[in-house]
Formats: structure tokens, C-alpha cells, sequence
């Protein structure tokens, strides 16, 4: 199969509305209406009903009930609503696929999306792209139950016997979920940035500080609990430190917030 064939199937292909396109297109903007994209939001009830309940849950502390996007905004900020909306956004573009634990991916590739916003601020990127593509990291794997769940089922189980995913989706398929999440990414029109960073998380040495950010937090955000932070850093290669610009004491000396930040996202989106 060519990747072309699957992006051929328009009929199960997912699609962002566009007020998410829009939020991701201003990630690089010095200067944002924040008003008019306020409005904008509101136009989608889904999305608007999962700000307002990040706004009024109890973590954020709201001191009286928030009715509208533009409130929610004064109180969570404009960068957490967008961050928002992009997940909230990305994560209902997809259908439920009988027998996939839809909740259980989500919930993981949103822990991935919080590792790689701290540790992208950390290291001076902009957190909602390094949240983005967190985000979108694995989103070729779930296009590829879209499209084809009985491979899709079949690789399961030769993974859960000690397969390899990446090798089994490329003889399987042809291709594997890291080249079709970037290539879904490209067809979004996502930045390219992002799509660079998508194709590069695994077995290549980043080539941006983005790459890096995103290599770092999927080895990160699988750390188990309680592990000594030394241990959890020197399982980074020497060459995504490099990218981040820090060395193995500086990141563990942080590494403790940076592993316990974003947690409400995940209970609000899944």
C-alpha cells in the first residue's frame, strides 16, 4: 500500500475545525485578537463545553461559575484555551474503532503532550507546539486503525508476542505510523516544524530543538513512578541532551515538576 491510497479513502479520513487550524497557524503570531478567536470558539459547542469545564474545575480554583470563552480566557489564560481547543479539537476528530481502547490512547499521548510543553518552555520553545506535537505523536497509529483495523489487530497481537511495531506496520503496510502521523500532520497544514519534529521521534537524531523536545519527553513521560531521576535522565541519548541545550544534572534537578505538570487536561478531553 502507498500512503497516497490511504489518504485516497476521503470517506474515513478525520478533519480539525478550523478554528483549531487557526490557533495552530498563530503558535508564531506576535500579535493575536484575542477576542475575535473568542467568538470563533464559541461557534463550536463541543469545544466550548470542554473549555468552560477546564475553567470551572475545581484544580483552577474559578471563584464563581465561567459562562462563556471570553471569561474562560481571563481566567485560564489565552495559551492554556488554545492548547485546549487544539486537543480537544484533534482528539474528536477520530472515530470510535470497535475493540481500541480509544480513552487509553488519548490519555497516553496526552501525558506525552504534557511532558513535551514543560520541557519545551524549559528550554525556550514555545510550549503550545511542543504540546502539539505530544500530541499528534502517535496519530498515525490511530489512522491506521481508521483505515485498516484488521492489520491493525493482527499487528497488535505479534506486538504483544514481542514484535516490533514500526518493522510490522512496514511489512504489513508498507509504511509505519511515524511517516503517516507526518504525513497527515503536512496534509493539515500543520507547521513544518511540527511535521519535522512527527517524522524525526524515533531512531533519528533530532535536527531541531523541537525534534528534541519531542524524543525527550517519550522517553520521559514513561519514566515509572519513584525512579530516581538519574537514572530516568541517563536513559536519554547524549544526542537529544544536546539538542535541549542541557546537561543530564540540570534535567534532573527538574525533572520532578516537569513529570507531574497537565494532568486536568487528560480528565476534561478523555
Amino acid at each position: 500500500m502507498r500512503i497516497d491510497d490511504v489518504f485516497e479513502q476521503t470517506h474515513k479520513l478525520p478533519t480539525i475545525p478550523r478554528i483549531v487550524q487557526e490557533l495552530i497557524d498563530s503558535f508564531g503570531q506576535d500579535e493575536i485578537n484575542v477576542g475575535d478567536i473568542a467568538s470563533r470558539i464559541s461557534l463550536d459547542q463541543v469545544i466550548t463545553a470542554k473549555v468552560l469545564r477546564l475553567a470551572n474545575s475545581v484544580h483552577f480554583g474559578a471563584s464563581r461559575q465561567i459562562g462563556s470563552v471570553h471569561e474562560a480566557i481571563i481566567v485560564l489564560g489565552f495559551n492554556t484555551v488554545r492548547t485546549l481547543v487544539v486537543a480537544a479539537g484533534v482528539t474528536g476528530a477520530f472515530v470510535n474503532t470497535p475493540g481500541f481502547d480509544r480513552s487509553g490512547f488519548w490519555r497516553a499521548s496526552l501525558r506525552v503532550a504534557a511532558v513535551a510543553r514543560a520541557l519545551a518552555r524549559w528550554v525556550g520553545e514555545s510550549s503550545d507546539t511542543g504540546f502539539t506535537c505530544g500530541l499528534l505523536h502517535n496519530i498515525g497509529e490511530l489512522l491506521i486503525r481508521v483505515v485498516e483495523p484488521d492489520i491493525a489487530a493482527k499487528i497488535d497481537r505479534s506486538v504483544a508476542n514481542g514484535g516490533d511495531r514500526v518493522q510490522l506496520q512496514i511489512n504489513n503496510i508498507g509504511f509505519d505510523y511515524i511517516r503517516l502521523g507526518a504525513e497527515l500532520a503536512r496534509r493539515w497544514n500543520f507547521p513544518e516544524n511540527i511535521q519535522l519534529a512527527l517524522a524525526e521521534q524515533h531512531g533519528t537524531p533530532p535536527g531541531s530543538r523541537l525534534s528534541g523536545v519531542l524524543q525527550g519527553a517519550l522517553v520521559l513521560s514513561q519514566a515509572p513512578v519513584g525512579q530516581d531521576p538519574s537514572e530516568t535522565v541517563a536513559l536519554l541519548p547524549p544526542e537529544v541532551l544536546a539538542s535541549l541545550g542541557l546537561t543530564p544534572e540540570q534535567l534532573a534537578t527538574g525533572l520532578d515538576d516537569l513529570l507531574h505538570s497537565g494532568r486536568e487536561v487528560e480528565d476534561i478531553l478523555v
